[in-house]
């Protein structure tokens, strides 16, 4: 057989390789086509029996296994958390499964758990991804917290926020807010020193927080140690919000320390920074004492120019007494009665009181008060 003969049959070989080869690669992505249209018509037609189809199919190649979790999540989106739960649950009894697409599945079911309200069922499983090293644990540590928030459990919140603050250093100040939660639920006499300790947590965890200064200040206040109540009100002067709350705190610690002329530069500071209708009020009934009224007119008809605001609109109105201006200040009343008084920056929530956890969506320290509230 000479050399021309022997490349023929090679080329001829070759040929047909890549023609078996090729058809087998055609067959598989009809396949795949075929499956994922007949799961696409099942889902919308006919769910059940889209679910038992795709059951039915013990095959872990990476196409499949998206759809299968694709069509989980949707059932879960659309409410129907105990049809994703099946799929969920049948992924994992596969036992060809590798490990990071279980891993993958048992975050899933979590969720799946965590819509229905099957809190421990969902614990049990976020749990076993914490202790295994799953490549979600940071997610399923997060999720824990959550659920634990849920159940108002502050001390299992704690505990496995810790265990995520080396790795995610942003939920310091959510686990401030658990020990706050700690601290505001010992209330006895006897447990004045639990609940410092617990405050100096939360302020080692996020030195700025407002919700643990108002609580240590009013906790030394009520011990009468006015001079540390002082200290930690005080640190909340960079929040309208929060300052409004300790005012009437705030001068009863002057008072006892004998410090009342502090008042004043407090309020009058506070007023040029942070504009606040309950500042402004007690800085111009301070004006009226020291001065009279015709210069607290005269502070405040300047004060406007530069901070106009109806609620400064009513504080002239009582200052001036007439008519007309005390229509504008009744109206401006009930305006006042009828606006919430703080709006969550996350989610727009709006609130009459100041809750240090959304109720909407559940984010810490992000009601506000907005500015037209001045």
């Amino acid at each position: 057989m000479n050399t021309s003969t022997l490349w023929l049959l090679l080329v001829l070989f070759v040929a047909i390789a890549a023609g078996f080869f090729l058809g087998r690669l055609e067959n598989r992505r009809r396949r795949r086509v075929r499956r994922k249209g007949g799961l696409n018509y099942g889902l919308s037609s006919q769910p059940d029996h889209a679910i038992d189809a795709l059951m039915s199919n013990r095959d872990t190649d990476p196409d499949t296994v998206d759809t299968h979790l694709a069509m989980g999540r949707l059932f879960r989106k659309r409410g129907e958390v105990d049809r994703a739960t099946r799929i969920h649950q049948r992924m994992l009894d596969n036992g060809a499964l590798p490990e990071n697409v279980r891993e993958d599945v048992e975050l899933e079911l979590a969720r799946d758990f965590l819509a229905a309200g099957l809190l421990d069922r969902a614990e049990h499983v976020l749990l076993h991804m914490v202790d295994v090293g799953s490549h979600h644990s940071q997610l399923a540590m997060r999720h824990l917290m959550s659920l634990y928030e849920q159940e108002r459990d502050w001390h299992s919140a704690l505990a496995i926020g810790e265990r995520l603050l080396p790795r995610d250093s942003t939920v310091a100040p959510i686990l401030a807010h658990y020990c706050c939660e700690l601290a505001d639920s010992l209330r006895g006499n006897d447990e004045l020193n639990p609940r410092r300790r617990l405050l100096r947590r939360a302020l080692t965890f996020d030195p700025g927080s407002a919700r643990a200064s108002l609580l240590k200040g009013r906790l030394e206040l009520a011990a009468g140690n006015h001079a540390s109540a002082l200290r930690a009100f005080l640190r909340l002067r960079n929040g309208r919000e929060y300052l409004e709350l300790v005012l009437d705190d705030i001068q009863a610690c002057l008072d006892a320390l004998d410090r009342q002329d502090e008042m004043f530069d407090l309020l009058l500071d506070a007023s040029l920074d942070q504009p606040s209708g309950a500042v402004l009020s007690r800085l111009i009934q301070q004006l009226k004492e020291r001065g009279g009224q015709q210069e607290a007119s005269q502070f405040l008809g300047q004060y406007l120019k530069r901070y106009p605001s109806l609620h400064g609109l009513s504080e002239m109105a009582a200052l001036e007494q007439t008519d007309s201006l005390d229509i504008l200040r009744t109206l401006n009343a009930r305006l006042a009665n009828d606006t919430p008084r703080y709006q969550c920056t996350q989610c727009g929530y709006k609130a009459r009181k100041l809750h240090w956890q959304c109720p909407g969506c559940k984010s810490w320290s992000t009601l506000r008060t907005p500015p037209t509230a001045t």
